[in-house]
């Protein structure tokens, strides 16, 4: 009687073993499975640097500025409808060039880096886009984020624009600032200033030269 409880008892012990094997393999294979990616989107690269505090926020569409001369208080910000964010950086020549001193021209403010492929992708779009408006009033500012550019300062992306025949004017964004000032998430990331200084839109990812013409003219001649 007591050989049959022992040998009972035994094959609940190689059950019960059986049952924690088959467990830990599962949640071996669950862990290669499910294991978590960087998120991508297509058309742009997601920023990782610089990591400041401030995170990015959702896109949202506030209320629209009066520009009518109403009681209505002006919001800066980054949303359509809000007065764009003053700022001074250094262009590819080192002169001081300021947001506010651009007003009265249509302003087509572009983030990007040169790691980024949807970026590069883009670029010869924005070299025709500049040599179809520069005689009117519209200004290319290509912001390169170059507190992102690893390994890289302004001079080496200088010689990468110049081995490529840009001459679009580029501003340099050193330590990130204006970029996280903007909620840039990802590259590359566009704004589309009118010529009273409101964002009139917003483009997060690459666009083709067709897309960037009808957006200008949209905001040119409203």
């Amino acid at each position: 009687m007591k050989g049959a409880i022992g040998m009972h008892q035994r094959q609940d012990i190689k059950f019960l073993l059986i049952i924690m094997v088959l467990l830990l393999t599962m949640s071996m294979l669950s862990g290669c499975l499910f294991k978590k990616e960087k998120p991508t989107e297509e058309g742009k690269d997601i920023v990782e640097e610089p990591k400041e505090q401030n995170q990015p926020q959702e896109r949202q569409t506030p209320a629209e500025v009066p520009k009518d001369g109403s009681e209505t208080e002006e919001k800066t910000g980054v949303f359509v409808g809000d007065k764009a964010y003053d700022f001074t950086l250094l262009d590819r020549e080192g002169n001081e060039i300021s947001l506010s001193s651009l007003q009265g021209k249509v302003v087509f403010m572009n983030f990007w880096a040169s790691w980024c492929p949807p970026c590069v992708q883009e670029m010869p779009y924005i070299q025709a886009i500049y040599d179809q408006y520069q005689k009117k009033d519209v200004v290319i500012l290509a912001v390169n984020v170059l507190a992102t550019e690893k390994g890289k300062d302004a001079a080496a992306v200088n010689q990468f624009l110049s081995d490529n025949g840009y001459t679009f004017p580029v501003l340099y964004d050193v330590d990130g600032s204006v970029t996280v000032k903007y909620r840039v998430s990802a590259f590359p990331a566009t704004y589309i200033i009118d010529k009273d200084g409101y964002i009139a839109d917003f483009i997060s990812g690459a666009m083709n030269k067709d897309t960037m013409e009808k957006k200008i003219e949209k905001v040119l001649n409203p």
